[in-house]
């Protein structure tokens, strides 16, 4: 309880000290993605601090009262949104009306987690039914938050606003060719190999827009150990849909992923990003590279 009081008091005097004049913009970002398009963004005119590191989990994330004194003066404070961070209702209560918390998902189309891949979600509340926050897997779902943040900074500083609309359209250009070279890369892998099978349910909506079945089989956390249940249903399914690869992720148990995987008598793939990295682009352009090293053959 008193760590929850501390937090909340330094947000407090954050907030009123964003109302302060300043000759940049200043934004506070959330999600270690979402800090590289606040940048790209921003360009020379706004101010962007990250309050998470980009290959920490967004999933699990608290903002410490050390983090949130980086944020003073902050006029946005930018969030994934898709129920993916618990504190924001928290955050936005305190902040009031002195700053901005923008969840940049939330205008963003949704897909839901299916009966299925409950089973190896992130987390409780991402179970059966809820809303799938990983929604950057999908390049056009970037290039869409790209031009959300480009909105909000010109609301707070519409002296810039051509300047934002600008970078945001250069960033968007260069997510164009990104999508397009992911294309050229998953054609590469014959239609019989895109089952997409990793560690915990996050990449639904890079398997939608680029013609994957998603099929992930373990969960996340790099201490958790899946059931004996869980186990067999996992190495059930890769049998079923003749998965070629399983591909671990950052965070997930690697012991078991490749207990699992040896199990089902298949191979495990290069390691995944799911959730951070400190360049967009780059985490996509990994990925899908290991993806196609191990599925086109």
């Amino acid at each position: 309880m008193k760590k929850i009081t501390s937090l909340l008091a330094i947000l407090w005097c954050a907030s009123l000290s964003s109302g302060i004049t300043q000759a940049q913009l200043k934004v506070a970002s959330l999600h270690p993605l979402i800090t590289d398009v606040a940048r790209q963004v921003a360009g020379q005119h706004a101010q962007v601090v990250q309050l998470i590191g980009p290959h920490s989990d967004p999933h699990h994330f608290q903002p410490t009262p050390k983090s949130l004194l980086r944020a003073k003066g902050a006029q946005i404070y930018l969030v994934s949104g898709k129920d993916l961070e618990t504190y924001i209702n928290k955050l936005r209560s305190t902040l009031g009306g002195s700053a901005t918390l923008v969840e940049v998902g939330k205008t963003i189309p949704s897909q839901k987690i299916s009966d299925r891949d409950s089973m190896f979600v992130c987390c409780p509340r991402h179970a059966r039914g809820a809303i799938d926050p990983h929604w950057w897997h999908r390049v056009s779902n970037m290039q869409k938050a790209a031009r959300v943040i480009a909105k909000e900074y010109s609301k707070v500083d519409p002296t810039h606003a051509a300047a934002y609309k600008a970078n945001a359209a250069a960033y968007s250009k260069r997510l164009s060719s990104l999508h397009s070279w992911i294309k050229r890369e998953v054609s590469r892998i014959p239609k019989k190999n895109r089952v997409l099978s990793t560690a915990h349910a996050a990449f639904g909506y890079f398997c939608k827009e680029y013609g994957f079945k998603a099929l992930p089989v373990m969960g996340i956390t790099s201490q958790q150990k899946p059931t004996a249940t869980y186990q067999a249903e996992a190495i059930r399914e890769i049998k079923k849909n003749r998965v070629k690869a399983v591909f671990p992720e950052q965070r997930a148990n690697p012991k078991s992923l490749r207990i699992i995987a040896e199990e089902a008598g298949v191979k495990l793939g290069g390691t995944l990003v799911a959730d951070g990295a400190a360049s967009y682009e780059k985490m996509m352009r990994d990925n899908v590279t290991q993806i196609v090293a191990a599925l086109a053959r």
